[in-house]
């Protein structure tokens, strides 16, 4: 899977936030979890092996970037990414 990911022509961004946008807590050496604007992405494992619960909104693929790698390392990857529901905001930018 060395494919890059992108936004879709359909990219649009919601500027909704909140007061906690942008803070992260480690609830448990391996469960961390990180508010975007409105929603919360939860990042579960180690760095060997780790899943992205949620997907974030529209232009935050460079800030959960950012995330995953100053948790779990350089260009590390989620083996996995859980979408817990399906609204389209949340899984726009999950190109493969």
């Amino acid at each position: 899977m060395e494919k890059d990911m992108n936004y879709g022509s359909d990219y649009k961004f919601i500027p909704a936030t909140s007061i906690g946008s942008g803070m992260g807590i480690e609830v448990l050496p391996d469960l961390y979890c990180h508010t975007i604007q409105i929603v919360n992405i939860i990042l579960v494992g180690t760095a060997d092996h780790f899943v992205l619960v949620d997907a974030g909104m529209p232009r935050s693929a460079k800030e959960i970037i950012s995330i995953t790698n100053e948790r779990f390392g350089e260009n590390s990857r989620p083996k996995a990414i859980i979408l817990t529901h399906g609204r389209s905001f949340r899984s726009c930018w999950v190109h493969y």
